[in-house]
């Protein structure tokens, strides 16, 4: 597995220091957007910039009154080492598999640390969910988003190679595989950097509103299908926010996530393995053998 790390923060600050709107668009679209052009295509779109547009990434960050606040996250993340951070993890991530090499057919892996706007719930969110493709994007840096830079690009990493270690068709989907899915993924950030890194979508959860999460998402784990899945996964609030008219599944926001990683850490627990051995047992097997729902 090559890792291929794209030296954006070169490119941002070449796209700061441009001379006018043109010599801009041609490094941004050069640099930042065409190497990933193939995920676009994957998606649906011939044209990058308006899918960089959509993943709010726009080229109009470095332009008008957003310059500075772009160029101020720009420096906070270099000050804090973030790109040196994000390719220490995608290597840190890759060794953690070393022994299950042959059992990863996945020959290359193009990953970025970027910069986006109005970024997720607490202005950091990832993407790894096509294999070949990772992306760790910021839009704040503060003393929350800031040590979880190594976190998050492992998470997706973890998507990565479970996507071509266990493949499914994701339109065919279910809820248990989708929410061992998150919980795996978060499961790694923490085994590898410690609990303090894991997520919001993990955390900020109330007794009461775990045990209600865990309740309907238990009744409902052979549901199948993404467009059915993902209102567990994500919950009432997102997806409404996100989607308008599709049925209520009576979860918080970002359910399937926390639920996902309690069920992973009990498996853990019960079983001794490591979260590295898991990621090549069946989510059915790791859901039965936790005995979350069951206890």
């Amino acid at each position: 597995m090559n890792i291929n790390v794209l030296d954006t923060e070169a490119a941002y600050r070449r796209i700061l220091a441009a001379p006018d709107a043109a010599t801009r668009e041609a490094i941004y679209r050069q640099e930042i957007a065409e190497p990933f052009a193939e995920l676009a295509k994957f998606f649906g779109s011939d044209d990058v910039l308006a899918s960089f547009n959509q993943w709010q990434m726009s080229l109009s960050l470095f332009e008008g009154e957003a310059r500075a606040r772009t160029a101020m996250l720009i420096d906070a993340l270099a000050g804090h080492n973030a790109w040196e951070q994000f390719a220490q993890a995608m290597q840190e991530g890759k060794a953690a598999f070393a022994a299950y090499a042959e059992r990863i057919p996945l020959d290359s892996i193009l990953a970025a640390l970027l910069v986006g706007g109005l970024i997720g719930d607490h202005g950091y969110t990832g993407f790894g969910g096509i294999p070949g493709y990772v992306m760790t994007v910021y839009g704040e840096a503060n003393n929350y988003t800031l040590p979880r830079i190594k976190g998050t690009t492992v998470h997706e990493l973890h998507h990565n190679i479970l996507s071509v270690a266990m493949p499914i068709n994701f339109m065919d989907v279910t809820l248990g595989y989708y929410m061992i899915m998150e919980g795996l993924a978060e499961s790694f950030s923490a085994e590898l950097y410690g609990e303090e890194v894991v997520g919001y979508y993990v955390t900020e959860f109330s007794d009461a509103e775990i045990d209600e999460a865990k309740r309907i998402i238990g009744g409902a784990l052979e549901t199948k299908g993404f467009n059915a899945v993902r209102r567990y996964i994500f919950g009432d609030a997102l997806m409404r926010q996100e989607f308008g008219g599709l049925p209520k599944s009576g979860v918080p926001a970002y359910s399937g996530y926390a639920i996902g990683y309690r069920v992973v850490q009990q498996y853990l627990k019960r079983t001794g393995k490591t979260v590295v051995e898991a990621t090549f047992i069946p989510a059915n097997e790791i859901i039965a053998e936790s005995g979350y729902f069951s206890g």
